[in-house]
């Protein structure tokens, strides 16, 4: 008797099985499981890696197919603070520098490895992005009075990079982290403000100067996907 009410059970727990399991699947379906709440189709992200450079971009990022998503970027430019590391530069973060709001751009083609339908995982990028950083100096005599003479000096780059990355999404939320760095070529076009004497209005000069260099680039987007 035992041995039959135990075949019973089988037999029942065999043919609910398919039931429950499609109905966990459903719900992952709906939830976007395994990664986020809902399952992430389209990001907006933001750098705080490139305050540095003066670069304010807002970035979003839309799958566009089967591993392969495109991200476009854009914000304004302000002081770049890292500048001086790598070029001359006259800012001296002085009251008599005054940073101009510009604009920065950029678009980038990104290439997912693992199978997903989420912008989610270890991916390979290719960008394009143009930068425009411009400011006025107005001199400064050796009485300490400004002079009323005022220099521009503006510098443009446009970059060509390939990246590789890891883009984080998590179980619990739909915030997560974009880690990516790479290298590549840029291109310099700057009409650079230079000074043998800072307190004399006739020793500033501007130089324009076209230059291709190498870059790297490195960074931590913060996003929101939907």
């Amino acid at each position: 008797m035992s041995a039959i009410r135990f075949s019973k059970y089988s037999i029942a727990f065999a043919l609910l099985l398919p039931l429950a399991a499609q109905a966990q699947y459903d719900e992952e379906e709906a939830y976007g499981y395994p990664d986020t709440l809902i399952a992430v189709t389209n990001a907006v992200k933001f750098d705080p890696v490139q305050i540095l450079h003066g670069d304010f971009r807002f970035y979003y990022e839309r799958m566009i197919g089967k591993r392969w998503s495109a991200e476009a970027s854009f914000g304004p430019t302000r002081r770049n603070y890292t500048a001086s590391i790598f070029q001359y530069e006259l800012d001296d973060l002085g009251a008599n520098v005054n940073i101009q709001t510009r604009y920065a751009a950029g678009l980038s083609v990104r290439r997912y490895f693992w199978e997903t339908d989420e912008l989610y995982g270890l991916y390979l990028a290719g960008a394009v992005v143009h930068r425009l950083h411009e400011k006025s100096h107005s001199v400064i005599g050796t009485d300490g009075d400004l002079t009323g003479d005022v220099f521009e000096d503006s510098r443009r780059y446009t970059d060509f990079v390939l990246m590789v990355g890891y883009q984080a999404l998590t179980l619990g939320s739909n915030i997560f982290f974009d880690f990516y760095a790479g290298a590549g070529a840029r291109y310099r076009d700057f009409d650079v403000l230079r000074s043998s004497d800072l307190n004399d209005p006739g020793a500033y000069a501007v130089t324009s100067e076209q230059s291709w260099i190498g870059t790297f680039v490195v960074g931590v987007k913060l996003g929101v996907g939907f």
